[in-house]
């Protein structure tokens, strides 16, 4: 069997170009390292999207760890060390086969090693190097005694004698980061505190700790966040940085007095922050590619739109890498600057020296860029010099706060954009939500009647209707032990679109209702976030009660 090479393997999958491969052959001929390697360290891929395309070249399956928890018994099957020496980890056992997770498919004496000493036959799966790192010390480590028993344990302790508190408050992190967290929130209550962890956008109850316990994990983080642990009646804002399982997290603290005392909220923030495509976002392949079209224009704004949480900034940076950046001059402002992207020049903002949005937005001209990306649109002077910029030969990406795409129109009117400008500058705009992705293991199989569907879609009525079958198969949550008995594994997000024509332009100059706006769209092909989560729920990504869950 031929093997393709790498270089050609990423091209064919649309995630890098022939000028970035052209670039790392010419380091190649310097270093003489592996062209895969050259890639990822000059960040033109992530090492996720190097393991999809190994997974491609050997023709076997990827399968991303952050959404998969293997079972204790089949960990239990290949030796600690061997794992952790070999960078493998067994996931389960299915139709007699033992499936692992490997960097490196193509390793016969792995392969003959784990087939004797398991008395399975192997079939290998691949996966990111770095992520099979971290989960491998996460999952081995937890063997003899889980993370889960050891917080318990000293719940119960705590109650008569002292514990140490920088190790209960490490594992409550650790905890947190294993489930896949992106938010920790301990709350005072009369009686006892309460930690709650933000999973798949749902916040859930995880442990209850004594008052006094509360008390001494409420001073060890705000020493960590640099906060006053004297100040009790006031806000406070900080943050620290930890390293855990190789991997590097900024955690912003949030400090706020409620009756009960006070009440904490952690932000966890991977480092090596996780890189997409507009493609394996979520994106159908006719919206990526009428996206595709709007980042080749000269001048003109993209806003992406969406609540706090939503994603926006994972789609803007997904933007940045459809842009030629070897041929177009980049630079974005950011606060903060959350992935380092190559050949752009990315400005961090620092509010505490006064270097602001508006500021950086106005000596970046001198710069002669093409291409300008704003992390957030803020106040209004933020988003007239954005629409300005647009509008004197510049493409501008942003985001903005909103509930669906036609609203940001109406956001910008409000934030003092002169209509005119508006209609003008204006290129197009995307509206996104988070669904959360059902998990494959335990997911069930259900049948709906066209017309049931229907009462749910009605837009998507004709749609409906043509669809081959007299019943519809569609999928619900269950919960196993992969999935922590949720019925979810990660989010998949949910579009809407509209790019803005001559007609849409004199609307919006002559102050058009958003109604009025809402209906021209969706007569004249823009893309209905609704519409869109039918395609996922017709595939099997996503149940029908978490998009009625999240979609109006």
């Amino acid at each position: 069997m031929k093997v393709q090479v790498i270089g050609e393997i990423l091209k064919e999958m649309g995630i890098i170009p022939q000028e970035q491969i052209d670039a790392a052959m010419h380091v190649q001929r310097v270093t003489n390292d592996v062209l895969g390697e050259i890639l990822v360290k000059l960040n033109f891929i992530t090492t996720d999207e190097l393991a999809r395309a190994i997974a491609f070249q050997y023709k076997l399956e990827y399968v991303d760890l952050d959404g998969y928890v293997p079972l204790r018994k089949t960990l239990e099957l290949v030796d600690k060390e061997f794992a952790l020496l070999n960078m493998v980890i067994p996931l389960k056992v299915e139709d007699g086969v033992l499936v692992v997770a490997t960097a490196w498919p193509n390793d016969d004496t792995i392969h003959e090693y784990l087939q004797e000493n398991t008395g399975y036959p192997i079939r290998f799966v691949v996966s990111d190097s770095s992520v099979i790192s971290k989960y491998m010390q996460f999952y081995y480590e937890q063997l003899d005694r889980t993370i889960e028993e050891r917080i318990n344990d000293i719940i119960k302790i705590s109650v008569e004698e002292e514990i140490d508190v920088i190790a209960f408050v490490d594992l409550i992190i650790d905890d947190a980061i294993k489930d896949r967290a992106t938010d920790i929130h301990i709350m005072p209550e009369r009686f006892t505190a309460h930690i709650f962890y933000r999973i798949d956008g749902v916040l859930k109850h995880f442990y209850s700790i004594p008052t006094t316990l509360f008390n001494s994990v409420v001073i060890r983080i705000k020493v960590l966040g640099k906060l006053d642990i004297a100040q009790h009646l006031q806000p406070e804002n900080g943050e620290f940085n930890i390293e855990i399982y190789q991997s590097s997290y900024n955690i912003r603290v949030s400090s706020i007095p409620t009756v009960n005392g006070e009440k904490l909220a952690l932000r966890l923030m991977p480092d090596n922050f996780k890189l997409f495509t507009l493609e394996n976002l979520g994106f159908e392949s006719d919206l990526v590619e009428q996206i595709s079209h709007d980042l080749q224009k000269r001048s003109g704004i993209i806003l992406i739109i969406g609540s706090s949480g939503s994603g926006k900034t994972t789609t803007l940076y997904a933007m940045l890498r459809k842009i030629d950046i070897l041929r177009r001059n980049v630079i974005s402002v950011e606060e903060p600057v959350e992935y380092r992207l190559p050949f752009v020049n990315q400005i961090q903002i620092n509010t505490p020296t006064d270097y602001t949005f508006d500021k950086a937005l106005h000596h970046i001209a001198r710069q002669d860029p093409d291409v300008i990306a704003i992390g957030e649109i803020l106040d209004d002077e933020t988003a007239k010099l954005a629409i300005r910029s647009s509008v004197t030969g510049h493409l501008i990406l942003s985001t903005l706060s909103g509930s669906s795409a036609v609203t940001a129109i109406a956001r910008l009117r409000d934030l003092g954009i002169n209509t005119y400008l508006l209609s003008d500058g204006l290129l197009s705009v995307v509206s996104q939500k988070l669904l959360r992705r059902l998990c494959s293991e335990c997911k069930k199989e259900v049948e709906f009647s066209k017309e049931e569907l229907i009462k749910y879609f009605s837009e998507s009525r004709e749609e409906i209707l043509s669809l081959p079958d007299e019943k519809v198969k569609l999928y619900e949550s269950v919960g196993c032990q992969h999935c922590r008995e949720s019925g979810f594994m990660g989010r998949v997000a949910v579009f809407e679109y509209f790019r803005v024509d001559n007609t849409l332009r004199d609307m919006i100059e002559h102050g058009k209702s958003s109604a009025e706006m809402q209906r021209y769209i969706r007569s004249n092909g823009g893309t209905d976030i609704k519409a869109d989560a039918l395609k996922k729920l017709l595939r099997g990504t996503t149940s029908l009660q978490e998009v009625l869950r999240i979609i109006d």
